[in-house]
């Protein structure tokens, strides 16, 4: 313990020295991240690399601890499987993998990288660590044993890149990654303390706690320095695999319930983002303004409020994990969670429209129908916010007569007005075997996707631009509508998010989920896809 507390107090004080050093350089040699007017909005030029600082300052703290505990100091390597040899080998593939990270983090921060190519080296630096340090070959879950064999390893790596990148989503409002991942170290930390044999753990998780205590005095709102994903990643990876590692009831054996208590709620803020854009036709790497914070400071919550609500939940829920494995109950952690994640949606504070969409999607539950005639349904399967879409949509529906119609949908995920609307329409009584065209036409605002409108229709020439064309005209006239109701809401609500600038990192999600980092718009582009099919294929 005192070995712990040690490595933090330290890791603190040189973090709150080095980052100010840090953020000095960045500026002189133009390392900053610019307003644009869109998604970085923050008042003037913010200094990137934050994450340097926690790169450079927790080795040099660990160092420091190793050198003043002298001959003793092997035995912080002591709670490592097999030998010593094992023990130094896996501390070189963490630290390789970190170095990986590290540059690919200050590349993405300095010119971008895409998200596929992010996502290849880090399941490299993953599979780094899971090869050497992390032997899985079963797990269990709610006293469920699951023998993996070799596949225990690929899920090791599954695990350590959704930490990796469930952490970097969440790196969206000053301050936030860094206070989670405070708590998050001190709950793994305190767990490797509690076991009584992970000391290197222990003391690594302490020092990287305190360097991102120090950094955090310069990452509160309003920031002057962005941790980036540089820091991001590298703390989501040794968190992840520390996580993995005190979770290790017998050899080889990890129970699962400790690692996904811990990270609930980035964990379930990535996945409500997935369902989210996958369930209202986006690319999965689209990025948007529907994640946990962003909920958060459209319902007239500040940075600093928000960054307070995430962290206590998140607090909670380490605490709980934390608890039952103290009193050997891990029953105590997943109704935590269950509580929790459940308060969030059935109160609406977060997550409920990802919840109808899904419901909606797989069991027809959560939505809204009305049967418009004997040949036709609607329904509106989820919306939030004040504004009235009804009228809108059914200007769109009184369309389908006229240009023979047969199925459509409109997606609107405005949530920088904190505006949702989700709604669709089918007819019946057509031919499986009719030819039908179909149309994918995005709404893009201020270089936002903010919706997407998708229509099929009867084929009745041999032109397929003769029958889509005309509807298309018809939908410019619509779009115009929609965004002067967009700028019309926008003005009178202020523009969203609130005055206090997010910070810049949420431009550059590092996940599989996210893009480049470049404005939110979706893959397919602003380019309309028509496509012509059988209606049975279309």
């Amino acid at each position: 313990m005192a070995i712990a507390v040690a490595a933090f107090l330290l890791a603190f004080l040189l973090s709150y020295a080095v980052t100010p050093i840090i953020r000095f350089v960045a500026t002189r040699i133009g390392f900053v991240d610019k307003p644009d007017g869109g998604r970085k909005i923050q008042a003037k030029p913010v200094s990137l690399g934050g994450g340097l600082s926690l790169v450079i300052v927790t080795p040099i703290a660990i160092g420091i601890i190793w050198w003043m505990m002298g001959d003793a100091a092997p035995y912080m390597l002591s709670g490592y499987p097999v030998n010593h040899s094992r023990s130094f080998g896996m501390v070189v593939a963490t630290a390789l993998a970190a170095a990986i990270l590290t540059v690919v983090g200050l590349i993405d921060d300095s010119v971008g990288m895409p998200g596929s190519r992010k996502l290849l080296f880090q399941f490299v630096a993953a599979l780094l660590v899971a090869g050497v340090g992390l032997h899985v070959t079963d797990v269990s879950f709610g006293g469920i044993h699951l023998p993996l064999g070799h596949l225990g390893t690929l899920a090791a790596v599954i695990w350590l890149l959704a930490s990796i990148n469930s952490f970097n989503l969440i790196d969206g409002v000053d301050g936030l990654a860094g206070s989670v991942g405070v708590v998050f170290c001190l709950a793994v930390g305190t767990l490797s303390l509690v076991q009584g044999q992970n000391i290197f753990d222990a003391v690594l998780v302490f020092a990287l706690a305190g360097s991102i205590l120090g950094f955090l005095r310069f990452n509160f709102a309003p920031a002057t320095i962005y941790m980036g994903d540089t820091g991001s990643m590298i703390v989501g990876l040794i968190l992840g695999a520390i996580t993995l590692r005190i979770s290790t009831k017998q050899a080889a054996t990890v129970a699962f319930s400790v690692p996904l208590a811990i990270w609930a709620i980035p964990i379930f803020d990535s996945t409500a983002a997935v369902l989210r854009r996958k369930l209202t036709g986006r690319s999965i790497y689209a990025t948007d303004r529907g994640h946990f914070h962003h909920v958060l400071l459209t319902r007239g919550m500040n940075s600093s409020q928000a960054v307070a609500f995430i962290t206590c939940m998140c607090a909670i829920t380490s605490i709980a994990a934390v608890i039952s494995v103290v009193l050997e109950q891990p029953w105590i952690g997943m109704v935590t969670v269950a509580c929790v994640i459940g308060f969030l949606i059935f109160s609406r504070v977060f997550g409920h429209i990802e919840f109808l969409l899904l419901n909606s999607r797989i069991l027809g539950m959560g939505q809204v129908t009305d049967s418009i005639d004997a040949t036709s349904r609607q329904s509106t399967i989820a919306r939030k916010g004040h504004a009235e879409w009804d009228s809108f949509w059914e200007t769109i529906v009184g369309k389908v007569d006229e240009f023979k119609i047969v199925k459509l949908s409109l997606h609107l995920t405005m949530t920088e007005i904190g505006e949702d609307f989700f709604a669709t329409w089918t007819r019946s009584g057509h031919s499986r075997r009719d030819v039908t065209w179909s149309i994918d036409l995005p709404f893009v605002y201020n270089d936002i996707t903010i919706g997407r409108l998708k229509a099929s229709g009867l084929q009745t020439t041999d032109s397929t631009r003769s029958n889509a064309l005309p509807f298309m005209h018809e939908v410019e006239a619509i779009e115009r509508e929609l965004l002067a109701r967009m700028a019309q809401h926008g003005s009178s609500r202020g523009k969203a998010p609130p005055a206090e600038p997010l910070s810049s990192d949420e431009s550059s999600e590092s996940d599989p989920d996210s893009g480049d980092s470049h404005p939110d718009v979706d893959e397919s582009g602003p380019d309309t896809e028509i496509a012509q099919s059988p209606a049975a294929s279309s």
